[in-house]
């Protein structure tokens, strides 16, 4: 099981569903992990009966919410030391310095920090990654109705001390208000689409995906994304 963490205090969890939607439907085996404070899956995610940690099932995708290890997942679900989960990628929410601790291993695929430029997004998603010992390489994904190069060279400033190695490459995504409303009518019909969301927005999901796996088939992401947006 491949680890991706997106990190930061910015509300990525409806981006996260729209990855694992997409991977699912390239019959990759996904558990999303929603490790914040806030546990907004809690809210958007339908479920029975919710308790303080649980693991629910969402088109397909499984969803553990409130662990704070992968220990204790693996222990809710029963598995003994010798048994491994039969993910093909586990997709963790984090917004806490030990969260991330626990969370980041050797497995890490990609380290994302997702962050609007409202200070409070880049400082608080900062102190997530604050007291690692060993410098880490992060991709930016930065939400902004347009990109200002002062804006990126500001975040880079405020994280001059942390032990970071900025990828090269970053993904911009829109702030557009069509993607916000997507996303409502996304949660309050309890599904996971893509359909309505700007092109923009579409055009850097596709994106993250092929910087996320290097290896994916492009022609059949593009494929696969298509269907997903006739689906509604």
């Amino acid at each position: 099981m491949k680890n991706i963490c997106f990190i930061g205090a910015f509300d990525k969890l409806d981006l996260i569903l729209y990855v694992a939607k997409i991977l699912n439907c390239m019959n990759k085996k996904i558990l999303i992990i929603d490790s914040t404070q806030l546990q907004k899956a809690k809210y958007i995610v339908p479920t029975i009966n919710p308790t303080k940690s649980y693991i629910t099932r969402y088109e397909d995708i499984d969803i553990a919410v409130g662990f704070d290890s992968y220990e204790n997942i693996e222990k809710y679900i029963g598995y003994t030391e010798e048994q491994k989960m039969n993910y093909d990628y586990a997709l963790v929410n984090i917004d806490d310095q030990e969260k991330f601790q626990n969370f980041n291993n050797q497995d890490t695929l990609k380290n994302y920090f997702v962050t609007s430029f409202e200070l409070y997004s880049i400082r608080k998603g900062l102190e997530t990654i604050a007291k690692i010992e060993n410098p880490i390489k992060v991709t930016k994904v930065l939400f902004s109705r347009e990109i200002n190069e002062n804006d990126n060279y500001y975040l880079d400033y405020l994280a001059l001390g942390y032990k970071i190695e900025w990828e090269e490459n970053r993904i911009n995504f829109p702030y557009e208000t069509s993607d916000i409303e997507a996303m409502i009518e996304n949660q309050k019909s309890f599904k996971i689409g893509i359909k309505g969301l700007s092109q923009a927005y579409k055009e850097n999901l596709e994106y993250l995906l092929i910087d996320m796996i290097p290896n994916i088939n492009v022609s059949n992401l593009r494929k696969t994304m298509k269907n997903i947006e006739k689906e509604g």
